[in-house]
């Protein structure tokens, strides 16, 4: 019997900035139902980077989501295989997340914050930095019109 992975819905996005003062595009979801996910950053941490590949679909808006103003979803898979096994996808709805989409796509790289931002100074915590294919990501999307991808 398999399981479905978990989908988490981008509440937040934005910009987060590492130890090196670094930009990253950041989006931020509820990893708090699901351990597995909520403690990847600090086993990547620990263990090394490993293994991570990731995937998008771009999906229509069903009507309700349409009448909210979301028009698709950017659906990226993420699958991790070493140090440990773990599949889930971040549901992104677009176009109210897309200028981090396209900050994603440039910089070839996610931050996936499983904590509240605004106890991030504070509790300083780890999140998940995941690599992208950009040429894949910017071939689902129509053209942006922050003209970045």
């Amino acid at each position: 019997m398999s399981v479905e992975p978990p989908v988490f819905t981008v509440l937040d996005s934005g910009t987060s900035i590492d130890d090196q003062g670094t930009e990253m595009p950041t989006i931020v979801i509820d990893a708090a139902d699901h351990p597995e996910v909520a403690d990847l950053a600090r086993v990547h941490a620990i263990d090394g980077i490993g293994d991570i590949a990731t995937e998008g679909t771009l999906v229509e808006a069903g009507a309700d989501a349409k009448a909210a103003g979301i028009h698709q979803v950017l659906v990226l898979a993420v699958q991790i295989s070493v140090p440990v096994r773990c599949v889930f996808a971040v549901a992104i709805p677009l176009p109210q997340h897309r200028q981090v989409v396209d900050q994603a796509i440039v910089s070839k790289g996610l931050v996936i914050a499983t904590t509240a931002p605004d106890r991030a100074a504070l509790d300083r915590p780890l999140w998940l930095a995941i690599d992208l294919d950009p040429t894949h990501l910017a071939s689902l999307l129509p053209p942006s019109p922050s003209g970045l991808s």
